[in-house]
């Protein structure tokens, strides 16, 4: 599944009912008035959310003083499985939210909420969308997987399956074609050079006959798709 601007899932994960609520309502006046959509998701403990957690929201509004597992500590397992959801911790005494940058936390504020602190922090979680890409979505090993497509070198077609290489490791993506994330991706600087390949312009550093250097690897640019290559390249360059 692919995840862009589309889209933004949020978890609030807050044990004081009028405190969840507060946040929710901020959360879709926020939505209305930015034209952002968002779909909001609500737990009562941080067992709750962490039960069987699948890597699907981009933000998570955590309570810090819970009962049975803290915010602190559901961060620290949060991050075992997700090492990009924004996380943004609520609380009422701020020295508790000050070891945030353990988690990589991206910000925190004080109880009660106040609509200028979600607007705040939602402005600025959508300008890093707008300007780091967008996400893909899809199961890997029993579980979800969410990867920056600005982290993704190209994607290549081995046979019936589809494998996605980024700056660090390479997936198996299961359940998809290249024609369906030749069209999803179209948007994010990628262009499909070759029937087997899919390239994250970015990442292309030179161009030699009919073969393209995607990062550190060498790729076939096919005869019928190269003009139309380069003039991708060369518009992606010249944004």
């Amino acid at each position: 599944m692919f995840g862009g601007r589309a889209v933004l899932s949020i978890a609030i994960v807050e044990d004081n009912e009028e405190e969840g609520n507060r946040l929710e309502e901020y959360l879709l006046r926020y939505s209305k008035e930015a034209g952002e959509e968002i779909k909001v998701s609500r737990f009562s403990s941080a067992f709750r959310f962490l039960d069987g957690y699948k890597a699907i929201y981009d933000v998570v509004f955590m309570d810090i003083e819970m009962p049975d597992m803290n915010g602190m500590t559901a961060a620290t397992k949060l991050r075992e499985f997700d090492s990009n959801i924004f996380i943004i911790f609520v609380t009422n005494i701020a020295k508790y939210a000050i070891d945030g940058y353990k988690v990589d936390a991206f910000d925190y504020f004080l109880k009660p909420a106040h609509y200028a602190d979600i607007r705040m922090r939602m402005e600025r979680i959508c300008q890093y969308r707008k300007y780091n890409g967008a996400f893909l979505r899809f199961s890997y090993q029993g579980g979800m997987i969410r990867i920056p497509t600005n982290e993704i070198t190209y994607i290549e077609s081995i046979g019936h399956n589809i494998f996605v290489h980024t700056v660090s490791e390479s997936y198996l993506y299961r359940g998809t074609s290249m024609k369906k994330l030749e069209s999803e991706l179209a948007e994010n600087g990628f262009f499909r050079c070759n029937t087997c390949y899919i390239v994250n312009l970015k990442f292309c550093t030179s161009l030699d006959g009919f073969s393209v250097k995607v990062k550190d690897t060498v790729l076939q640019v096919s005869r019928e798709r190269k003009t139309n290559f380069i003039n991708a390249l060369m518009r992606y360059f010249r944004a």
